[in-house]
């Protein structure tokens, strides 16, 4: 019997809360090794799939890229585990005009109600600022870009997308949460590089909603907040993972925050996610998490070492 799709479970949903305690896997999760991505990748994106297994979407950058004058696509790869990933040949979102003839980058991924998926993705062309834009699929490997921006008004750069489902009155919308920029990029904390939500009722039009998700508010956060990673937990609460940047000297790194309705957030004190290792000894940011098959939860985050060298790295918490 074909399960009945659940939105308000089938993605970016904990039953529980996975808490604040991560211990850094020793494993690189991929590493600058395929023709496709041997010279940068970024922003991961898991989805579990239905047939079991897990795919992680993510930005890469290499010498194989189709448009030279591209500097970042979509790229994926398959484990059965989230331990052992195996890159998947060709590219899922590649470079494509009018608005994202330069990049594309920070994938998520979300199931449709009618077996297809949809990906929101941030896209920037030549000139101008960056938006949201979205693709469908129907296998999550050949993808086709929607028309339109799904957020986007040509003053502000937006980016680093997670969609959740909500009930609103006794309906199922949409909440996008991203980053909200000063273009062109200034930093400090009145820069107002935020986060902040919008919301649909079919996934491709949305509205922006008043106030701020997460604020710049402190020295680890002088330079921007984004790259929210929401939870739906099965008390109907929310958590977030997102990324901070320090502003001299510039380093990334990993917080957490908590909401009754998906709208007001307290941020969590201290570092979740702190920088210092081999792989990530400037940089830690981009989170998302998925569950194992042990219990388990695997945070999976774009990492740069001490050579500017970018990998995706994960921590896993504990039982």
């Amino acid at each position: 019997m074909q399960k009945t799709f659940d939105p308000l479970t089938a993605v970016h949903y904990q039953p529980s809360d996975t808490g604040l305690e991560w211990v850094k896997d020793s494993e690189i999760a991929i590493d600058l090794d395929s023709p496709l991505d041997s010279l940068k990748i970024l922003t991961p994106n898991v989805v579990k799939l239905s047939a079991g297994g897990y795919r992680m979407y993510y930005t890469g950058y290499g010498p194989a890229r189709t448009v030279e004058s591209s500097n970042g696509y979509i790229l994926s790869a398959y484990s059965e585990d989230a331990n052992t990933w195996i890159k998947e040949p060709g590219v899922r979102v590649d470079v494509h005009a009018p608005h994202a003839s330069q990049r594309t980058l920070c994938p998520d991924v979300i199931p449709l109600s009618d077996g297809r998926w949809r990906m929101y993705f941030e896209a920037r062309s030549g000139v101008g600022t960056s938006n949201v834009l979205s693709a469908v699929s129907e296998d999550g490997i050949e993808w086709q870009p929607e028309t339109g921006i799904r957020i986007g008004d040509g003053d502000w750069s937006y980016g680093s997308p997670r969609c959740i489902y909500f009930e609103d009155s006794g309906r199922i919308r949409y909440r996008l949460y991203f980053h909200h920029y000063s273009e062109p990029m200034a930093s400090g904390l009145d820069a107002r590089n935020h986060i902040v939500s919008a919301v649909s009722d079919d996934g491709l039009n949305f509205e922006f909603e008043p106030g701020v998700r997460i604020p710049q508010e402190n020295e680890h956060e002088a330079y921007a907040v984004y790259a929210p990673e929401v939870l739906h937990l099965g008390d109907g609460s929310y958590r977030m993972y997102y990324s901070g940047w320090s502003e001299e000297p510039i380093h990334g790194r990993i917080f957490s925050a908590v909401s009754k309705d998906g709208l007001d957030w307290v941020k969590d004190e201290s570092i979740r996610l702190d920088i210092g290792g081999p792989y990530d000894h400037i940089h830690c940011s981009e989170p998302c998490l998925i569950d194992l098959l042990d219990g388990r939860w695997r945070m999976f985050y774009e990492a740069c070492d001490k050579d500017r060298q970018w990998r995706i790295l994960s921590a896993s918490s504990g039982v």
